[in-house]
């Protein structure tokens, strides 16, 4: 579902920080999801947006581009058609294959970490580009339930991972159940104040319960997408409160909106006994 679009939900954002040893990593809860929620732009002419991820996963690239709806306009985003797009990293230049409703595909791009990529969407006589480079995975060195802070929250997930020393990463988790999405939220976090560390991160007051199983996929993020879901989150909070809302950092050149983005993903499968709740 396209981000840009009238606000089907309301939603609050809080800061969780988890202490751990020896310093403190920045955990920032947003709840949104890209997956559920929409979101109204400021009262202007509708505008390009564009919407990419490059991933280390094993499918196709998809490339979204729809026209935004200014904030008295409900009727829904416009997909937009008969777009050249075209995806370029080393030799390899591809010109994707339009689909339904906005999507175009890629049949020839695969994601490799460190590699960059760039892309070039014209359309309506404008021509918009973007470049991003691809992060490693983090790999997930443990995940476990723990009680809540009160006797009838249940359980919550705490993930446990090493930051790499090197470089400066920017991380986002997202939990599933029983293959799906598993909550309205999305969490984001920095290696700020834990470069090299180990970083704990505990999911706060998600209700799992006894027999419950939980994919835990670790989203390690080029730093212009995760300042983009950033962004988004701080424009969810602002939501109708706001008289002028703004718009989620693009990367995009030409003054479209949306992401060109990248991440490199890990996952961890973990389980709820029936007979016990612990880790």
């Amino acid at each position: 579902m396209n981000i840009f679009n009238s606000i089907v939900a309301l939603h609050r954002i809080s800061k969780n920080f988890k202490k751990t040893i020896p310093l403190l990593p920045v955990l920032l809860l947003f709840c949104s999801c890209e997956e559920l929620i929409t979101v109204n732009l400021k009262d202007e002419r509708p505008k390009v947006v564009i919407e990419s991820f490059i991933t280390n996963e094993a499918f196709p690239v998809m490339v979204k581009i729809t026209k935004s709806q200014d904030f008295f306009n409900q009727s829904g985003f416009t997909p937009v058609r008969k777009a050249i797009v075209q995806l370029e990293y080393l030799s390899v230049k591809e010109k994707l294959i339009e689909q339904a409703n906005g999507h175009y595909v890629s049949l020839a791009t695969k994601g490799i970490a460190g590699m960059t990529y760039s892309i070039k969407v014209v359309t309506g006589g404008e021509t918009f580009s973007a470049s991003v480079e691809l992060p490693p995975p983090v790999p997930i060195d443990t995940a476990y339930f723990q009680p809540g802070l009160f006797q009838n929250e249940g359980l919550n997930v705490v993930v446990e991972f090493r930051d790499p020393v090197k470089t400066e990463n920017y991380y986002r988790v997202k939990l599933y159940r029983k293959g799906l999405y598993a909550v309205n939220e999305y969490y984001l976090l920095t290696d700020a104040f834990s470069n090299g560390d180990k970083i704990v991160a505990p999911i706060f007051y998600r209700n799992f319960v006894p027999g419950d199983t939980v994919v835990v996929e670790l989203l390690n993020l080029e730093r212009n997408t995760w300042k983009y879901f950033k962004g988004l989150g701080e424009l969810i909070e602002q939501g109708i409160n706001s008289q002028a809302p703004g718009n989620p950092t693009s990367n995009f050149s030409g003054g479209a909106l949306g992401v060109f983005g990248a991440y490199g993903t890990s996952s961890y499968k973990v389980s709820i006994p029936l007979k016990t709740g612990t880790k």
